[in-house]
């Protein structure tokens, strides 16, 4: 069914409302909607007309120091009157055109005043509707020629036996080529709309460079994700693991309550940690008002190692830390971003010791000299293996690389001569500053 057959003459106003609502529902891309976009662009073109001489006219009031109020008033309505016409090439053209950063969005009366007034996309919207009046312009031109020359062969030229046939035809061919040339406006303005309805630019660069960062932001913090959790659920299944048989007897060995309770109390240490990593985490993938709203929490730093290795000595892990070339709070002059490296790697070190050696003697050494800080995690011989916790992906050590890499520092991860293993990072620490 053709759209124009939705329309049955004029009535009331919501009656008249509601029948073009009809039409561009029924109408879709292809012929039917380029033929209603050709129809509304003749209302709204007059329409469009009238905006730019009111554009026109609050500019010259501009000059003579007043109409400032209104030129904003009606660059807001051109942004308003674009995103309709977005829809009307999305629903009757089939043409993809995103929707513009709407003004509103913008925090400040400053920068909204500056986005409406300088953002390429206002004036892009104002070119637009040029182009919509020009379109109007020539559909207008072509459908009143199209009919005079109708008209003229209908009216004025002698019908007889002979001519009816050719007049029939080339009365055929100036409605098909009138229809034709209306089409073709409309493709055209197709093609514009794509141009001049579509994202700016430097909007699509920064919504390019917004949806980098947060890209490398989910993907740092999935990394730190990665190794918080898998810390913490070995860890606490060491020290569960420890608690149980501090409170199940065998043979001689008596009772430990209180380390039991120790144990117990790492292990809530630990789930609040990673609830807290979750937390932060969670917050990244919210918008940027909610992840504001929700807080920061800071980054773990060599300050923070000390607390990691006590809960893996507690459940059993004989680990030594040495520090050597940093201040007594750990920190020195080493960068923030150095510093929670370097716990991720102990962080990792430790846990892939718990999961794939078990309880050896294990050495944590963090060095910094001559511009280089250098963390190493190195275990003895495998212990019992019996209680340990399952393998990981090996993600873990492909994210450290990763990170080492983008610091500029070396890793290497690689037995050694005693049947031990040894994970062992080098980063400049003067690059870095």
């Amino acid at each position: 069914m053709s759209p124009t057959s939705y329309w049955h003459g004029p009535g009331t106003a919501a009656e008249s409302v509601a029948q073009l609502r009809a039409v561009l529902a029924a109408a879709r891309p292809g012929w039917p909607g380029r033929a209603v976009y050709a129809l509304t662009s003749l209302p709204l073109g007059a329409a469009y007309l009238g905006l730019f001489a009111g554009l026109v006219a609050s500019a010259v009031a501009v000059v003579y120091g007043v109409g400032v109020v209104l030129v904003l008033l009606l660059l807001g309505a051109t942004r308003g009157v674009a995103g309709m016409e977005r829809r009307l090439a999305r629903h009757l053209l089939g043409v993809d055109v995103p929707d513009a950063q709407r003004v509103r969005d913008q925090r400040g009366v400053v920068r909204r005043v500056r986005r409406l007034v300088l953002g390429a996309d206002t004036w892009r919207a104002v070119g637009w509707l040029g182009a919509r009046v020009l379109l109007a312009a020539g559909t207008l031109a072509t459908l009143l020629f199209g009919g005079a020359a109708v008209v003229a062969l209908g009216w004025e030229v002698d019908w007889n036996a002979v001519t009816a046939l050719p007049l029939l035809a080339l009365v055929a061919a100036v409605a098909g080529g009138t229809l034709a040339v209306v089409d073709l406006h409309v493709r055209l303005a197709a093609r514009v709309a794509a141009r001049l309805l579509g994202a700016a630019p430097e909007q699509r660069i920064a919504e390019l460079q917004q949806s980098t960062r947060r890209l490398a932001d989910r993907n740092r913090l999935a990394r730190d994700l990665h190794d918080t959790i898998g810390h913490a659920l070995t860890a606490s299944l060491l020290q569960a693991t420890a608690a149980r048989r501090t409170l199940t007897p065998a043979g001689d060995r008596p009772l430990q309550p209180d380390f039991a309770r120790q144990a117990l109390g790492h292990i809530e240490t630990n789930t609040r940690t990673a609830l807290a990593e979750l937390d932060r985490v969670l917050s990244v993938l919210r918008t940027d008002e909610e992840a504001a709203a929700g807080g920061s929490f800071a980054a773990p730093s060599l300050a923070d190692l000390e607390g990691l290795l006590a809960g893996l000595r507690d459940g059993g892990l004989p680990v030594a830390l040495v520090l050597d070339g940093l201040a007594d709070d750990g920190a020195d002059d080493v960068p923030p971003a150095l510093q929670e490296l370097v716990y991720r790697v102990v962080q990792e070190g430790t846990t892939n010791v718990l999961r794939h050696a078990g309880c050896p003697l294990t050495v944590v050494q963090v060095v910094h000299s001559g511009g280089v800080l250098l963390a190493r995690v190195c275990n003895e011989r495998a212990s019992q293996l019996d209680s340990r916790p399952g393998p990981g992906g090996g993600r873990g050590l492909a994210g450290l690389r990763e990170r080492t890499a983008a610091a500029g520092g070396t890793l290497t991860a690689e037995p050694t001569p005693t049947g031990g293993f040894e994970l062992c990072v080098t980063l400049p620490v003067t690059a870095a500053a």
